[in-house]
């Protein structure tokens, strides 16, 4: 009953924040070409629909595919580097520097190594997303039940035996807090990736809407990346609901 409360107050606050955005707009009569009203942007989306959905389509290719890479890649390097600290000492400050810098600063020099390419964007949004996997895994791994692990080792169990049972179960629910982090960081990703290299995409149409100052369209592909980011955060939430039914009570971030 409290969580339904709290919803309908997170959606009323939302209307809310539209009803005094389209206010303003029509109160001070603000220029269409300076901030679009919420209908107007509305009108934008139906107007465009037809090449609006080929373009979220390849965006959310792009998204979908990157993160799947982020997870499957940053999961097997936690998992490498929760089993050898020599490891952790030589990959992490390098792991930390690839994040230091902006992606939009490396961004066309994969375009130049692969070529404008779907590699070069996947490439970006991987970048973009693997750094949280890799870190809310490998701390979920290290921080294991120190008691179950002397119990393993006790009975003789094998190194595969304690990252099995004991450490990856432990893992889980950090796993699925980076898989949070990192599917909103995909949408950056993509978005980054369409403005170096792409003809088509969301990002592709923020980039040429602002350069024609079509300001409308501008709005209107990022209010389509907010819907998505939210609706991707979401399911993962839902998944994280339903394949770890233990950790529901302990979870306080679901939004």
């Amino acid at each position: 009953m409290m969580r339904s409360f709290d919803r309908l107050w997170s959606w009323l606050f939302l209307v809310g924040l539209l009803v005094v955005w389209q206010a303003s707009c029509d109160v001070f009569h603000v220029p269409n070409f300076l901030l679009p009203s919420p209908l107007d942007i509305a009108r934008k989306i139906i107007e465009m629909r037809a090449r609006l959905t080929m373009h979220i389509l390849v965006t959310l290719k792009e998204i979908v595919g990157g993160f799947l890479l982020a997870v499957a890649g940053g999961g097997l390097l936690a998992t490498l580097t929760s089993q050898s600290r020599l490891l952790v000492r030589c990959l992490l400050p390098v792991l930390v520097t690839s994040q230091a810098i902006p992606t939009i600063a490396t961004a066309p020099i994969l375009v130049v190594w692969l070529g404008p390419s779907d590699a070069a964007r996947l490439t970006v949004v991987f970048l973009i997303a693997f750094f949280p996997i890799v870190v809310n895994t490998a701390t979920g791994l290290l921080s294991a039940d120190q008691i179950l692990i002397d119990l393993v080792t006790g009975l003789n169990g094998s190194r595969w035996k304690m990252l099995v049972k004991v450490r990856m179960p432990n893992a889980l629910p950090y796993l699925f807090t980076g898989m949070r982090v990192s599917i909103v960081l995909s949408v950056i990703g993509a978005v980054v990736g369409e403005f170096v290299a792409s003809t088509r995409g969301l990002g592709y149409l923020i980039f040429t809407g602002a350069a024609n100052l079509e300001i409308s369209l501008v709005f209107a592909a990022v209010v389509i990346l907010a819907v998505i980011g939210n609706i991707l955060y979401r399911g993962i939430v839902g998944l994280q609901w339903l394949v770890l039914p233990w950790n529901r009570s302990e979870d306080r971030l679901k939004i």
